[in-house]
């Protein structure tokens, strides 16, 4: 396995008093130290070169990213120091015994090279990859798949580590995690590299992971737990990583489950997509299991620094057993009924942290009736969108709306088609308009009154706090201008119907 300068440095730091000049490269190119041979006048690039400063020649030809590891300094040293990375080892020490420290270093990371490629003669698995690493770097690894569940995790041999950001026995990484992390900074997961997670309790290193068509499949991470990272530490993480993403190339079950594979089905059914026969196979055995309500979420502000797919994955975090996806420029979320009922031990916990997600991020939420067949996805979806698009004009400064509350206005405004309003009016339905418009007092509020209190004169006189007679003598001049019948329930139901559609349409014009 090749090394680069920062690695190099950072071991031999542990032994012995150096100091690097020139920076180095970060590229991993460094195979095993030579020995330098006197009378020797050009330096080969990509070599790490080990010698003593009386040795050196003055000026000779030093190609591209050659690192010295040198004991002793002089002024001859100035010109390595332009021309070259150079270790240098400020104390006197032996030649053989520092020679000897760095064929140890070389080998250490041979040998879990070694280690790795043999495990693949005998079908690995990630967990049996990060027993193997663990030595290497001495810190809690854990592999997290799409949807941010634990696919593996290794923890120190003592089990002592404590952190309540990674507990992999709880399956999936706390949303409290993703809160604290957004707060921090950006971070995408389309990012390729390492990166780092920083959290107020700890620092994580973290590879995103990607299969063959460089689709998101996980992230590998690690956490400081008091041993702060080193300079090319990164690398080795990235190594490690690579050799992860070549076991999901073989067994992509490792990083997939049957959760994973639901959600794509669901996508391509709203996406109007041809199910596969495997497809239709695995949406009929997943459907009728429980109820579920349909979510949509909006984000209320241009959220380009944060992933659609990162937001989905925190959502899924909080919701246990949900799935969540883009969907025409909202996120489309199935979620287990019973988690936002009242009777559920853990409701107000979720619905706390659900109201934190949500001014995290400036989002808004629309929830379905509840539902069990998966091929109605789509309606439940329109009762979703339903939901915010009431929500907006009936409750503005909410950020969380249920269909359930809004399904008769929805009923209403979807109850005259093609036609308008107007025309559905009875005869002398227009004058009480006229009226009103000229009148402190209204027709239409006392017959709306009137008619929700099932034609109780006391009850709608104590609403409109008028005496009962005065209401007698509004209703009979009502009854006077309108050719319906008041006594006829069906009559009645559609100067309901009527009166709420005005009301609604005078609340979509604010």
């Amino acid at each position: 396995m090749k090394l680069n300068t920062s690695i190099i440095y950072e071991q031999l730091k542990q032994k012995y008093s150096v100091k690097l000049y020139g920076g180095g490269t970060p590229k991993m190119v460094y195979s095993s130290p030579e020995l330098y041979i006197d009378n020797t006048f050009r330096f080969l690039s990509d070599r790490i070169y080990l010698a003593t400063v009386e040795h050196l020649p003055s000026r000779p030809v030093i190609e591209k990213r050659v690192l010295l590891v040198c004991i002793g300094d002089s002024p001859r040293l100035n010109y390595y120091k332009e021309q070259a990375s150079v270790i240098l080892i400020q104390e006197h020490v032996d030649f053989f015994e520092v020679y000897k420290t760095l064929q140890e270093i070389f080998e250490t990371y041979f040998e879990w090279e070694s280690r790795i490629l043999d495990l693949f003669m005998h079908s690995p698995t990630i967990q049996d990859i990060l027993v193997c690493s663990y030595p290497i770097f001495r810190r809690p690894l854990f592999v997290l798949n799409a949807s941010f569940q634990y696919a593996a995790s290794m923890l120190p041999p003592e089990s002592s580590y404590q952190n309540s950001h990674w507990i992999p026995s709880a399956g999936s990484l706390n949303s409290e995690s993703f809160l604290s992390f957004l707060k921090e900074k950006d971070v995408s997961m389309d990012a390729h590299g390492a990166f780092r997670w920083e959290f107020e309790e700890c620092t994580v290193l973290c590879v995103n992971l990607f299969d063959s068509s460089n689709t998101y499949i996980g992230c590998l991470c690690c956490d400081e737990a008091g041993i702060p990272f080193f300079n090319g530490e990164e690398k080795l993480m990235e190594y490690l990583a690579g050799m992860i993403e070549r076991i999901s190339e073989i067994s992509p079950v490792l990083l997939n489950n049957e959760h994973r594979s639901l959600k794509k089905i669901l996508q391509n059914m709203m996406g109007e997509k041809i199910l596969s026969q495997n497809e239709k196979l695995l949406l009929r055995s997943s459907n009728h299991k429980q109820n579920y309500l349909c979510a949509s979420i909006h984000c209320l502000k241009q959220l380009s620094r944060i992933p659609i797919d990162y937001v989905c994955s925190v959502l899924e975090n909080l919701f246990d057993g949900s799935i969540f996806f883009e969907q025409n420029n909202t996120i489309l979320g199935l979620i287990p009924a019973s988690l936002l009922t009242a009777e559920n031990a853990s409701y107000r916990e979720i619905k706390k942290q659900l109201d934190t997600l949500i001014d995290e991020l400036i989002l808004c939420a629309g929830f379905s009736n509840p539902f069990t067949d998966l091929y109605s996805l789509r309606t439940y979806y329109l009762q979703a969108e339903a939901a915010i698009d009431n929500g907006h004009i009936y409750h503005p400064e909410q950020s969380i709306y249920y269909f359930a509350d809004y399904a008769l206005t929805e009923m209403i405004i979807n109850a005259f088609g093609a036609f308008p309003i107007e025309s559905y009016f009875p005869d002398g339905f227009r004058k009480l308009i006229e009226h009103d418009k000229s009148s402190d007092v209204s027709y239409l509020a006392t017959l709306d009154v009137f008619l929700e209190e099932n034609m109780s004169y006391s009850k709608a006189a104590g609403r409109l706090f008028i005496h009962r007679s005065t209401l007698l003598e509004r209703i009979e001049r009502i009854k006077q201008e309108l050719s319906s019948d008041l006594k006829n329930p069906a009559e009645r139901l559609k100067l309901q119907i009527i009166l709420k559609a005005l009301l609604i349409e005078k609340e979509i014009k604010k």
